[in-house]
């Protein structure tokens, strides 16, 4: 299945489900959970990257344990707006998690967003 949109993601996901929020590093996935309104997000944990069985395995672990109805993964856009590697393997990941089980995916632009958080 592909990935939505971020306005289609409200109809796609049951209600009072909750959003797992992904940046995806080289080393470490940090995940953060919504709250049931989607109005406040908090830290959840860092999955240590290992291999993929091992990462997604414990990502639908947390997914099942915190009534999770959708993903959002940071999508490191480069500043002009194109897609450099990183995108790419972002996107690659959203495909295999989708080959393993469905559930909805959106993405968010993450760009500036560490400039946000440092101010």
């Amino acid at each position: 299945m592909p990935t939505i949109k971020p306005e289609a993601l409200r109809g796609a996901v049951a209600a009072r489900k909750r959003l797992l929020g992904l940046d995806l590093g080289s080393k470490t996935i940090g995940l953060a959970l919504s709250d049931t309104t989607w109005r406040i997000a908090s830290p959840l944990e860092t999955i240590r990257r290992r291999k993929f069985s091992a990462d997604v395995d414990r990502l639908f672990s947390l997914v099942d344990e915190h009534h999770v109805g959708g993903l959002v993964l940071g999508l490191p856009m480069n500043m002009d707006g194109s897609e450099g590697p990183r995108c790419q393997s972002t996107r690659a990941f959203a495909d295999n998690i989708q080959r393993q089980r469905y559930i909805p995916i959106t993405f968010q632009d993450e760009r500036l967003s560490t400039a946000a958080v440092e101010r």
